[in-house]
């Protein structure tokens, strides 16, 4: 009895848990960058391309992709909202000016089956993370289900602004992990400070 009310609660659970995924390395502070990590897979039958979104006020550099099949690197580029669009793959509500890193898969996606990939990137933004009254402030809406922040060396967390759970990495580095169970953004605010 309780093994298959087990199996009833594992197939009740959402399906996101293993389809996307993002890690943010803060880099020192002083920067404003911070390193992402993104999983997704797309499922889409037929789809040839895959489009990720360049958050509005964010500078991306260091940008590569590749097949988590293989670990081929992908071709990709950025792309207007626009010409995103036309694709079919976005949203019609999506502004012309936006920016997305078009994705090239490897092939289609055949009927049934998927393609997994990961987006690397660093982005550049201020607003987002800074240093204010001596302390590290990141600060931004997190809309993937799963997301882990990864604070720099010798930063302790001081405060957190969404429920998340906290630990150590190998290396010292304090680990914030996040589930978005909401229908929208879940509101982050992470405060650390420097170890002496």
């Amino acid at each position: 009895m309780k093994k298959a009310a087990l199996l009833l609660l594992l197939l009740s659970l959402p399906a996101f848990a293993a389809d996307e995924f993002t890690l943010y390395e803060l880099l020192p502070p002083e920067t404003h960058q911070f390193a992402i990590t993104y999983d997704v897979t797309q499922d889409r039958e037929g789809a040839a391309l895959f489009f990720n979104p360049i958050r509005p006020g964010s500078i991306a550099t260091k940008e590569r992709v590749i097949a988590r099949a293989d670990g081929k690197d992908l071709q990709f580029e950025v792309v207007s909202g626009k010409e995103a669009k036309a694709s079919g793959l976005v949203s019609d509500k999506t502004a012309d000016d936006a920016q997305f890193i078009r994705v090239h898969l490897p092939a289609a996606v055949p009927k049934g089956g998927q393609t997994r990939i990961r987006i690397i990137k660093t982005y550049t933004d201020a607003p987002s993370y800074s240093i204010k009254d001596g302390n590290l402030v990141f600060e931004r809406p997190l809309g993937i289900k799963r997301n882990v922040v990864l604070l720099p060396r010798s930063w302790e967390l001081i405060g957190c602004g969404s429920p998340a759970i906290v630990s150590t990495d190998a290396d010292g580095r304090v680990r914030i992990s996040f589930l978005n169970d909401r229908d929208d953004q879940l509101p982050v605010k992470i405060v650390a400070r420097r170890l002496p």
